[in-house]
């Protein structure tokens, strides 16, 4: 597509298939043997195996990570860093130089890199989109288990995908790892330039396909968008004559015109003119949950994240004042790895919440009626135009509306397995004849549920077996002790005397054959934002006004037990 340096770019990327995945060879060392499956293994263990969730930087981590890697390891975590930041344009020269650097600078003898790495990193091909900023360290770790998957290929396989299309497309996008997928659509292009386009925009993608389909395609789209994309710019380069950069002011707004004032072009396609200013990597991960204030542990966080990735659909359901409302959108925030603007929306159900809200319905509009999508449909499309970054729709009390109504059809779709265009459905109200809709599988749901609510019905059993479950459980731990103490400097021995209290009535409720364990007092109730001068005070006002109307609503046929309760807790 007639970008200046693609030539010099495309030289290291033949390089790095033929000599580091065929082979298991060296980028920057020839003859020496880097990309090799012992190699990889010790880089799964040490990076993949190992995730540092605290909450230093990117940098900072991964020098911890390697740490305890080899000489042979570090140097071929440098090389498939290389394959990362090729071809982009999110990465100044300098900085693609100083990152690379870093990772070589403990080996010695030194590694240094070579007069065509260099001249490669001169200037991208494409720029990126925020992948290459805000999940660097999720496509770095894609890479290395693509680089296990494709060596552990029988010798044929890899072969063929060095000259078949489908062939290399099958193994990228099969390859098991993070999703990743303007990472592995930017591997397509790097290894198979002369068949894919550097494009990794689906936005751009399709909307490039839409304007020249007609022109170019006479039997219409296909299902392969990379086949009938070569076509229509095969057919474009032949009517110019030559090479053409579809992101020109020429070209470009024939088929993606300029947003309205106020709506953010995307970048995620193209090498912008007059260089690039890069973006920040601020990491986010539970390590910053708990440092805001979650008196759960980094483990039982972390496990809650993995739990959640592998289902896509999760509900955090618990007692009253047990944080899911503080966890839910942090959570979601740890999931995504990093800070993302908008790609976090959060709803809340209630008795009256219905299909036409949360899916889609008609609403007025200046006189007449509009088909308008609800909250779950605008984030769905928010997250299918930025599919390479995790989006979450949080539902507050997802249980105090009725999910099967405010669902519909979409209780099939939100499955993982059928977030794809063969199981799409029509919808209650299409848009236009045939329409069928499928859900993008970088969209996340998380759930909040009050277990305690006897006013609610049951959850439904179709929405149980599509959504994880994590109760939690209240979390009056050391964490919660430290944090009381410092917001009750004047109370010496309170915090204890507190913690002891809750105790003996959680304990109580728990036994209590009409209550038992969805009805435990969690921690938020005891857990002031502000520091209190009088913590006793404080405390007593807590019982009278929060804890105790709870309990007289427990005990609302047994006045006595609520009174007894209240007590032990002022004693």
């Amino acid at each position: 597509m007639n970008r200046p340096n693609a030539p010099q770019v495309e030289k290291v990327g033949a390089q790095i298939f033929s000599d580091c995945l065929i082979a298991d060879g060296s980028l920057l060392t020839p003859g020496k043997q880097i990309w090799t499956s012992d190699n990889l293994a010790e880089l799964h263990a040490n990076y993949i195996g190992a995730p540092d969730v605290s909450a230093k930087s990117f940098s900072e981590k991964l020098a911890i990570q390697l740490e305890p890697c080899s000489p042979g390891a570090r140097q071929l975590f440098a090389e498939i860093y290389v394959l990362n930041i090729l071809p982009v344009v999110n990465f100044l020269e300098s900085t693609k130089i100083r990152v690379i650097e870093e990772v070589l600078a403990p080996l010695h003898p030194p590694v240094g890199l070579t007069p065509d790495l260099l001249a490669a990193f001169s200037e991208g091909v494409f720029h990126g989109g925020p992948a290459w900023s805000s999940r660097r360290w999720a496509q770095l770790s894609f890479l290395v288990e693509f680089a296990e998957y494709f060596k552990s290929q029988d010798p044929t396989v890899r072969a063929a995908a060095a000259t078949d299309p489908e062939a290399l497309r099958k193994l990228v996008m099969d390859s098991p790892g993070q999703r990743e997928p303007a990472q592995r659509q930017a591997l397509l292009y790097t290894f198979q330039p002369r068949y894919y386009l550097p494009i990794v925009s689906n936005e751009h993608r399709g909307a490039l396909r839409a304007t020249f389909a007609a022109q170019y395609l006479p039997n219409g789209p296909s299902k392969d968008v990379d086949a009938d994309l070569r076509t229509i710019v095969d057919g474009i380069e032949k009517d110019a004559g030559g090479p053409v950069d579809l992101y020109d002011d020429m070209w470009k707004p024939k088929w993606f015109p300029e947003p309205h004032p106020g709506k953010k072009a995307e970048t995620g396609g193209h090498a912008k003119v007059g260089g690039e200013t890069e973006s920040s990597d601020t990491p986010y991960t539970v390590a910053d949950i708990v440092a805001e204030g979650s008196f759960h542990s980094k483990e039982r966080l972390q496990t809650m994240l993995e739990h959640w990735k592998d289902n896509q659909n999760l509900v955090l359901q618990g007692a009253p004042g047990t944080g899911k409302t503080w966890l839910a959108r942090r959570l979601a925030q740890a999931l995504i790895g990093s800070l993302v603007p908008g790609a976090i929306r959060s709803v809340q159900f209630h008795p009256n919440t219905s299909y036409e809200d949360f899916v889609r319905g008609w609403r007025p509009k200046s006189g007449e009626l509009e088909l308008v999508d609800g909250a779950l449909l605008q984030h769905a499309e928010r997250a299918r135009s930025s599919p390479d970054v995790p989006h979450v729709l949080v539902i507050e009390e997802i249980n105090r509306g009725n999910p099967a109504q405010a669902f519909g059809e979409m209780l099939t779709l939100i499955e993982r397995s059928k977030r794809n265009p063969d199981d799409a459905l029509s919808l209650s109200y299409p848009k236009f004849d045939g329409e069928e809709y499928y859900l993008p599988d970088n969209l996340y749901l998380l759930g909040t549920m009050n277990i305690a609510d006897r006013s609610l019905a049951l959850v439904d059993l179709a929405l149980r077996r599509r959504f994880s479950f994590e109760t939690l459980e209240p979390a009056f731990t050391d964490a919660w002790a430290s944090y009381l103490a410092k917001k009750l400097p004047n109370d010496a021995g309170l915090v204890e005397t507190i913690r002891s209290r809750i105790s003996d009535l959680n304990t109580t409720i728990e036994q209590d054959p009409m209550l038992g364990p969805n009805f435990l007092i969690g921690q938020s109730f005891l857990t002031p934002l502000q520091t209190q001068s009088d913590g006793k005070a404080w405390y007593l006002g807590v019982v009278d006004t929060q804890i105790g109307p709870q309990l007289q609503e427990y005990w609302f046929d047994a006045r006595e037990k609520a009174d007894a309760a209240i007590a032990a807790l002022k004693a």
